[in-house]
């Protein structure tokens, strides 16, 4: 897929067959060789001057990865994600009594709050940031640098059960190569909705266009994408711990326009399901804050990967992915979550690897 659509480009610049490439290669490998030097002129008729066909869909993934926060943006909400917690076992005790257990620094049960959701306040404001380093392999144009992903958001709880919020998404990336480089910012906006399955199961869904400016090398493009994504998780504690077991499916479809007609238009499409679980365990920090450490681990399964490009036929490329997390839950008082989260993938991929970090605060009134 990658070298296909960038042969492509070389051939229209050249007007060199993309099949003479390939001639002399074995069909697996079907690489040009590497540019002589790094002179415009070497940048521009190498066939990986146009790499956004390759690492664009790995950004991709990236973006529909991150729009799964909703879930847990959601799941707060409603008072039972596992950053809404209340101590328990102190009925029955006197207000000093109570106190000094909880400050004494010992373990205390927690239990969820969802029979509390009915008197919980009705909105949520939210906001996430995240930064995911981009480490690909010389097969993928050594292509190296940062994504960054910020979205804020503000859902209202129209009963016990539906939530519906909107959503506003930014993100800006920069990756060099020795030969290529890919530079991109795109703004967003959407609703989401969330709904209670049971008084641990919550479903939640987005859509979120968005519009896209990128320079890449030489060529400069204009973009319009949508995204959607839809996830079902499950909170269940028993004393301390938690468990999340979950499962979301996400679809991406972007179409690029080159704005000077140097190459072809693309169209990028991304389909990724992905099965995931956490597990934690919420400590007290104090009679009104509280911290829980957890693991977690997904996998990626990147069923439509594609780029469809003028002039050749559609390629799909998909892909298997495990992804590793740990993070830290905080509850702030009644009304406020905070969380941290680290995260790395590639570890099924031979040519990307990434290490992320990203914050999370929620607020309800």
């Amino acid at each position: 897929m990658r070298i296909r659509a960038s042969l492509h480009v070389a051939a229209l610049l050249t007007g060199t067959s993309t099949a003479s490439w390939c001639q002399s290669l074995p069909p697996a490998d079907c690489a040009p060789p590497p540019p002589p030097d790094n002179t415009l002129a070497a940048i521009i008729n190498y066939p990986t001057s146009s790499p956004s066909a390759c690492v664009r869909n790995d950004i991709s993934i990236q973006l529909l990865i991150n729009s799964n926060v909703i879930s847990n943006v959601v799941a707060g909400g409603f008072g039972i994600g596992p950053t809404t917690v209340t101590p328990a076992g102190v009925t029955g005790l006197t207000s000093e009594e109570g106190a000094a257990r909880l400050a004494g620094g010992g373990p205390v049960t927690i239990l969820p709050t969802a029979d509390e959701s009915v008197s919980s306040p009705s909105w949520n404001v939210w906001i996430d940031g995240k930064y995911t380093w981009n480490d690909h392999s010389a097969s993928a144009s050594d292509l190296d640098g940062p994504l960054w992903n910020g979205m804020a958001g503000m859902d209202y709880r129209l009963t016990d059960r539906l939530t519906v919020g909107v959503i506003g998404t930014y993100e800006n990336s920069d990756l060099d190569g020795p030969f290529a480089s890919v530079d991109f910012e795109g703004w967003g906006l959407g609703p989401y909705v969330g709904f209670l399955l049971t008084d641990n199961i919550v479903f939640s869904g987005s859509v979120i266009g968005s519009l896209v400016d990128t320079e890449e090398t030489v060529f400069t493009f204009d973009s319009e994408r949508v995204q959607a994504t839809g996830a079902v998780n499950g909170y269940f504690y028993s004393g301390t711990w938690r468990f999340t077991p979950g499962i979301s499916v996400s679809w991406s479809k972007e179409w690029m326009e080159e704005n000077n007609g140097l190459v072809g238009d693309r169209v990028l499409e991304t389909g990724l399901l992905t099965p995931s679980a956490q597990v934690g365990n919420t400590l007290a920090l104090s009679d009104s804050a509280t911290v829980e450490p957890w693991l977690g681990a997904a996998i990626d399964w990147n069923f439509v990967n594609s780029v469809k490009q003028s002039g050749i036929p559609t390629d799909d490329d998909p892909s298997v992915d495990l992804r590793l997390q740990a993070g830290l839950n905080f509850t702030l008082g009644p009304r406020a979550q905070f969380s941290l989260t680290g995260e790395t993938s590639g570890l099924l991929l031979g040519d990307i690897d990434t290490y992320a970090g990203e914050a999370n605060l929620a607020i309800q009134f």
